[in-house]
């Protein structure tokens, strides 16, 4: 990227894939900055390479926030001047209602759509299905997991009798697939302890499930009251939302209808307006140099 950048007659450079974070001379610097999770996560955000970006980071023109969590933490964490970010939140798909059938083949269930690492808290979710042998609903997990991992949720799980012939691991789906689970699914859980934005959030509403989040200011801001939530270090509250989402059909509907409502007003149009006002003031060189 940067020789691209130094070859290049563009007067500025907007890098979106944090792995490819160059700062190339006379070129005015705009970055896409998804989250800092690794910053506050301990030693995965002290190695010399994070540090390197992060003053990258701290020396660009723009930066393009994914969420307000995230641009408020640019500001407080990394010293960035507000007037620098841009709140850009990424914009949802909505699919039609009908394709993607649901199936109730699987039986009942609650879906957790992710990776294993350690700011996704799933142990308080498994924790959670402990807590409530008596649920019908067994724990569907999906995500390209590496085989090591797998293995070792395998094992947990065969080594419990109250996990025991509760919990499946599908790895990859493909998109049509999530979409039916998403549908099928007595809810979708996020329990996070950190999120950049919550993508999975915003694509389960918009494909018509019910959702239960960690009761994160970032997860909060793209379901705006549309999902039950719970303190994400509480596994017995977290217990609760499940019981209320299973048990009460009512309720669950109602999520559904809202969730809908709350997804077809996450669209790209504000982003992109965003962005191309950032372009335009970039180069004709307003703000900093």
């Amino acid at each position: 990227m940067f020789a691209r950048a130094e070859a290049s007659r563009a007067a500025a450079v907007h890098i979106t894939d944090p792995n490819a974070l160059a700062a190339p001379r006379k070129r005015r610097l705009l970055v896409t900055v998804y989250d800092l999770i690794p910053l506050h996560q301990g030693p995965a955000g002290e190695t010399r390479g994070y540090r390197r970006y992060l003053r990258k980071l701290q020396s660009a023109h723009t930066l393009f926030a994914i969420s307000k969590s995230t641009a408020d933490d640019l500001v407080a964490t990394l010293g960035v001047p507000p007037d620098r970010v841009v709140v850009a939140r990424p914009g949802v798909d909505i699919p039609p209602i009908t394709g993607s059938a649901p199936t109730q083949a699987r039986g009942k269930y609650f879906l957790y759509v992710g990776s294993p690492d350690p700011h996704k808290n799933l142990a308080v979710l498994l924790d959670a299905v402990k807590l409530r042998p008596q649920l019908a609903e067994k724990l569907v997990i999906t995500g390209n997991w590496p085989e090591p991992v797998v293995s070792a949720l395998r094992s947990q799980v065969e080594a419990d009798p109250l996990l025991r012939g509760r919990v499946d691991h599908l790895g990859f789906v493909t998109r049509d697939e999530l979409l039916s689970l998403f549908r099928s699914s007595t809810a979708v859980v996020l329990p996070s302890l950190f999120e950049g934005f919550g993508l999975p959030v915003a694509e389960a509403m918009a494909a018509g499930a019910a959702v239960v989040h960690s009761r994160l200011p970032v997860l909060e801001e793209v379901s705006a009251g549309c999902a039950l939530t719970f303190e994400p270090a509480s596994a017995e509250e977290l217990a609760a939302c499940l019981t209320r989402v299973s048990s009460d059909d009512t309720l669950r509907r109602d999520l559904i209808t809202r969730g809908r409502l709350r997804a077809e007003s996450l669209t790209w149009a504000e982003a992109l307006d965003k962005t191309l006002q950032a372009y335009r003031k970039a180069l004709r060189g307003d703000g900093r140099d």
